[in-house]
């Protein structure tokens, strides 16, 4: 079957259960929002509202509707769903924002020729099908704008750049130069990206030595650096934001196996290690060409398979695998690998506790905090987050954060002056439900449409950026 056939019986059997006769009068209204030029009718709100069954399943993120013989079965984030137990795919897939899934309303008017009126000025539309109407309203007016203000709280004035639900953009963790290691201009890596706003990202060595990152860092679905202190901020590919105090192991197994005596583990990925410490790091493309270093036993993968096992050499890092280099006691995983092997790993996500995470659909992330807001209280705990420098724990100074209101909203934040806390008060003043703390002081940055909002102090070897949705590829 063609795929607009079946997205065509699709929405015939939605907007079906939406007209039935004896449910919901004429002239209900619903919130929807807007992304891009299209409308989205929230799928819970609107067929309970007609007697229609919706279970969600939270694990899953899957709903299935159904009505008599009549099942859907949809996911957010997913562009499958299924009708009848057929596959269909859809061409803009259900989404979250703020714990509601939305589905997209053009396919209502599409698939059963109903009539759809929109009023740009209210942000209301009106769908209108055998004398009933369903009256939709869009959040914001229906604006997709990203929006840049200025916002005077207490003593401090705010800088704020908000991106609203479905704004036509996608988040980027960009490295300097698209490496590990290295720092550039906020501002440079904006431009060379084509993004429309950035800020800076997590911690990094500023003060001598190799200026690696700190904090977690997911790039395209990859964890390309790891950072079990503080807190993380992750967004997925339809935009939603998760916040958590993320801890991350890597699991490594040969020959098909994760257990023991074909295990090992690494610290992390892409960090220096000390030539007199122990440690297991993997290295991959994005630290560079090579290791950058000349010591420990070197285990080179490509195409899924060790083909080659070198000691005190600085090592390429091949197209297609990585390497794991091993230093000190750790060097005892070295009978692990022989060439010919198959070597694989995985990334298991954690909270502080020990808790699981499925973190699994974030595409983007970035590691720094503390957490400042949850659920839309205060939550400042750095000590408890694994924070010891002053500058975190009590002092005050430029600072830099990331927040989501209660509708989805992305809040990229600058103040010139604050303790973490008070940063906490602010975003909750700005209507943020949960936020968190990224790099300051110097390296404090807001980039917006061309021009510094507010300037850093100097060159970072990260950012958070959002730049057009069409835009493919990384910005080398």
């Amino acid at each position: 079957m063609r795929r607009t056939s079946v997205m065509a019986i699709l929405f015939v059997v939605l907007v079906a259960l939406l007209v039935l006769p004896g449910f919901a009068g004429a002239g209900a209204l619903y919130r929807g929002i807007k992304v891009q030029d299209r409308v989205l009718v929230p799928l819970r709100g609107v067929l309970e509202a007609f007697g229609v069954a919706v279970a969600w399943d939270g694990s899953e993120r899957s709903i299935t509707v159904q009505k008599g013989d009549r099942v859907i079965s949809l996911k957010a984030g997913s562009s499958r769903a299924r009708i009848a137990g057929r596959e269909a795919l859809l061409d803009v897939p259900p989404r979250m924002v703020g714990g509601i899934t939305y589905v997209p309303l053009r396919f209502v008017s599409e698939a059963f020729g109903a009539k759809v009126d929109w009023d740009e000025k209210t942000g209301t539309a009106t769908v209108s099908l055998d004398g009933k109407d369903v009256l939709v309203k869009v959040s914001n007016g229906g604006s997709t704008d990203i929006k840049q203000y200025y916002r005077q709280i207490g003593h401090i004035r705010a800088t704020v750049v908000e991106i609203p639900p479905g704004a036509p953009v996608r988040a980027v963790a960009a490295l300097a130069h698209d490496r590990v290691g290295a720092t550039e201009d906020l501002a440079s890596m904006a431009k060379r990206y084509g993004a429309v706003a950035a800020i800076n990202g997590t911690f990094f060595e500023a003060y001598g030595g190799i200026p690696e990152p700190w904090g977690t860092i997911i790039r395209n679905g990859k964890v390309v650096h790891v950072g079990n202190v503080g807190s993380v901020v992750g967004i997925t590919s339809d935009g939603r934001v998760k916040m958590d105090t993320v801890r991350i192991k890597v699991e490594g197994g040969t020959g098909g196996s994760y257990e023991w005596p074909d295990n090992w583990y690494a610290y992390g990925f892409n960090r220096t290690p000390g030539p007199a410490g122990s440690a297991a790091y993997i290295y991959t493309r994005e630290r560079g060409s090579s290791l950058g270093f000349a010591y420990g036993t070197s285990v080179v993968v490509s195409g899924g398979k060790v083909v080659r096992v070198v000691e005190n050499q600085d090592v390429a890092i091949p197209d297609d695998g990585f390497v794991v280099n091993l230093t000190g006691s750790e060097q005892n995983l070295r009978d692990r690998f022989e060439p010919g092997e198959s070597v694989s790993y995985r990334v298991v996500f954690e909270d502080k506790d020990g808790n699981r995470l499925d973190w699994s659909d974030v595409v983007t992330a970035v590691g720094a905090g503390p957490r400042l807001l949850t659920g839309g209280r205060i939550t400042v705990d750095p000590a408890g987050e694994g924070f010891t420098s002053a500058k975190i724990l009590t002092g005050g100074g430029a600072r830099s954060a990331i927040g989501v209101k209660s509708d989805g909203s992305i809040l990229l934040v600058t103040v010139p002056g604050a303790t973490i806390r008070q940063l906490a008060s602010v975003m909750k003043e700005l209507g943020a439900v949960d936020a968190m703390n990224l790099d300051g002081g110097a390296s404090s940055g807001l980039y917006y449409k061309g021009r510094y909002l507010t300037a850093p102090g100097r060159r970072i070897s990260n950012a958070l950026l959002f730049v057009p949705a069409s835009q493919a590829g990384s910005g080398s």
